[in-house]
């Protein structure tokens, strides 16, 4: 019980780790902290899966019922990161639009 504690504390370190280091996320550290990021959530994730054979999911929740609401926390920062890179995304594609459009009138005139 005392290595569910001590890994279930562990786990709970990474994934604070991690939803500071998704907070930070923009895209002029993205590949440095989204590497990071995918290298934490994989140490998570064998812990977790070491923790799940030895104990069982349902005593893991009992125990730290934090983790799957950290978890969750977490899975929603992706959603927000996805959606902000696909807005920024959308807008880029419109100006670029704008801007060839810019273009093509000036090809006219000439």
């Amino acid at each position: 019980m005392n290595e569910l504690k001590n890994k279930a504390a562990a786990i709970s370190e990474l994934l604070d780790n991690v939803q500071l280091q998704l907070n930070l996320l923009n895209t002029n550290n993205f590949d440095d902290n989204f590497q990071f990021i995918l290298e934490t959530m994989m140490v998570i994730q064998r812990l977790r899966k070491d923790l799940e054979e030895k104990y069982g999911v349902e005593n893991i929740i009992k125990y730290s019922p934090e983790l799957l609401l950290k978890a969750k926390q977490i899975e929603k920062s992706y959603d927000n990161i996805i959606e902000n890179f696909r807005a920024e995304m959308n807008y880029l594609a419109k100006e670029i639009s704008r801007l060839n459009g810019k273009k093509k009138i000036a090809n006219y005139i000439r």
